[in-house]
């Protein structure tokens, strides 16, 4: 789906190669592809991936690999890519969904009053 095929570790080391642009980017656990986001208009690659490992080390998402294209228009091409993946796969990416706690996170809601702890 990506233009890009390489695969990175999502840590502190690999982010800090990316490039300080704006551009989309793919969170990958394993094998499957669980988020496709954009960069903000004020917002580069690196400091994206950095809020997204701190989700990460918090426990609030699970990723152990991360892709990235550079493009002008970062919030078009990734809902190309959202369109994509649904497309083929009949769903969007797990941490694309509505009531994922990342997007919960993006809206400014706190994703613990959606979870039910036993």
């Amino acid at each position: 789906m990506f233009v890009t095929s390489l695969k990175w570790k999502l840590d502190a080391d690999a982010i800090r190669g990316t490039p300080r642009t704006q551009g989309v980017f793919g969170l990958w656990d394993e094998g499957e592809i669980v988020y496709i986001g954009a960069t903000e208009r004020s917002v580069f690659l690196p400091d994206a991936l950095r809020e997204l490992l701190q989700l990460k080390r918090g426990g609030v998402i699970q990723a152990t690999h991360f892709t990235w294209e550079i493009t002008i228009t970062p919030r078009s091409w990734a809902g190309e890519l959202l369109r994509l993946h649904f497309n083929k796969h009949g769903a969007l990416p797990r941490y694309n969904l509505a009531s994922s706690p990342l997007e919960l996170i993006r809206r400014g809601t706190n994703p613990a009053a959606y979870l039910s702890l036993p």
